[in-house]
């Protein structure tokens, strides 16, 4: 007879959460695999990924190896004898051994339009890049990164309003929903690929501090995206007066006479004049050491309104 079928999921943030009940829906899951507990927050207190903290709750046996290149981590693996892999946001190169042990194939879902952004943060440079959608790819895993064939794509614009941090959650809905849809065929053999265009690959590197420094020179849309795009980590931040302030959130542009680079505050706002001569709304500031605030409200130290040039 038969043995019933070992599913694996492989995950770490929250954004994996909703794939990982999708397919506990479905499937009875054998394992989970994320990253190993971490000190997170102003108290460093060391924390269960959100990915574990929902495995605990449904249920299901976790493992957290720090590396799979080990014979601890195969011997682990092997003992399992999964069948099928699915893998969100999980934040590891997988060894071949491992995916060819898959007699169902390992499956991610990657949250860009593959072959666009592969790599770390698609989401973020989709925003910062200015393209117009976005969406989930249900792909196979290779030992390329991010470059096996495509099962299907689902798509969503993506809107003035749209934060990498809300879009993302919003992506990972849709992800769950890709792979409830296309898991009758990963489970009986007759799902179809799609090779990917190696001529429409872009890399989404990772995001650094260095992405957080605004370039008043740029345009007020660059300057709208870059700021969407970095939410919550690594954040944007203005030089006014020798103190870093974050912008947490923008508002509209309008024409503007002043020189690149003013910041213009009063009662009903402010706005950051760009290179293009279009101020960008600031709509939420964060001084050192405060809570967020409107801008006009974070800005009341300097005066109730007034005009400043950046550093």
């Amino acid at each position: 007879m038969n043995r019933p079928l070992r599913v694996a999921f492989l995950g770490t943030p929250s954004v994996a959460v909703p794939v990982l009940r999708e397919l506990a829906r479905h499937l009875s899951v054998q394992a989970v695999f994320t990253n190993p507990d971490r000190p997170a927050g102003r108290g460093r207190k060391v924390e269960p990924t959100p990915v574990k903290a929902a495995a605990l709750e449904l249920g299901i046996p976790v493992h957290q190896p720090e590396r799979w290149r080990t014979e601890e981590t195969r011997a682990l693996w092997e003992s399992l004898e999964i069948d099928l892999a699915v893998v969100v946001a999980y934040g590891h190169i997988l060894p071949a051994w491992m995916l060819d042990s898959c007699r169902l194939g390992a499956w991610n879902l990657h949250f860009s339009l593959l072959p666009r952004w592969r790599g770390a943060a698609p989401v973020n440079h989709a925003i910062l890049d200015g393209d117009p959608e976005t969406g989930v790819a249900l792909m196979a895993i290779t030992p390329g990164l991010d470059a096996g064939p495509v099962v299907a794509l689902s798509r969503r614009p993506i809107t003035l309003e749209d934060t990498a941090e809300a879009l993302l959650a919003t992506l990972a809905e849709d992800a769950a929903g890709l792979l409830a849809e296309h898991l009758p065929s990963l489970l009986d053999g007759t799902v179809k690929t799609t090779v990917q265009d190696e001529s429409g690959v872009t890399h989404a590197s990772k995001l650094d501090k260095g992405m957080s420094a605004v370039d008043p020179g740029r345009s007020a849309l660059a300057l709208h995206r870059q700021v969407r795009a970095l939410q919550p980590w690594p954040g944007v931040e203005v030089k006014v007066q020798d103190q870093l302030i974050k912008v947490l959130a923008v508002g509209g542009l309008k024409a503007s006479g002043e020189p690149a680079g003013t910041l213009v505050w009063n009662k009903d706002g402010a706005w950051l004049t760009a290179g293009d001569g279009q101020a960008l709304e600031l709509v939420s500031l964060q001084r050192p050491g405060k809570p967020v605030q409107p801008a006009a409200q974070a800005l009341q130290p300097l005066g109730a309104s007034g005009k400043v040039r950046l550093v």
